[in-house]
């Protein structure tokens, strides 16, 4: 008889556990793949900094998961500085006079520092440039 009771209480532990598991509303995914709205912050400019923006909206975070910077001048167009993330800036450098491209993909996507917080992509002003163009994307949840 107690090793019946026994069985008993293990099979409905057990149920319990799993109705549990099933019941248990999914916790938001931030796992830095995009589930929500796909953003992009786009500009275009020459002489002056040009900067992208990744929008923040009221009651959601957004996420960066990758901007390209192109541009052509005889100055370098670097550093360029991506602001509003979680932690701090990001600060690129590198992006060649002439004709030069920096392109980054990140994966984990990185989330702004808060809720309705605006990313931006901004380069370093280059007197020479004839086009700069700052391309970002990502998506907010």
């Amino acid at each position: 008889m107690l090793n019946i009771r026994r069985r008993t209480w293990c099979h409905c532990a057990l149920a319990f556990t799993g109705a549990l598991f099933f019941a248990v509303t999914a916790a938001a995914q931030t796992s830095g793949v995009p589930t929500g709205a796909i953003i992009t912050g786009n500009a275009t400019g020459s002489t002056s900094a040009v900067v992208g923006t990744l929008a923040g909206v009221v009651g959601k975070t957004t996420y960066i998961c990758g901007f390209a910077i192109s541009g052509t001048g005889t100055a370098g167009i670097s550093p360029v500085t991506i602001a509003g993330l979680v932690g701090s800036n990001m600060i690129f450098q590198n992006l060649s006079a002439g004709t030069g491209l920096l392109a980054q993909a990140f994966y984990p996507c990185v989330p702004a520092s808060g809720p309705n917080t605006a990313i931006t992509v901004t380069t370093t002003a280059d007197g020479t440039a004839t086009a700069v163009n700052v391309n970002s994307w990502g998506f907010q949840q």
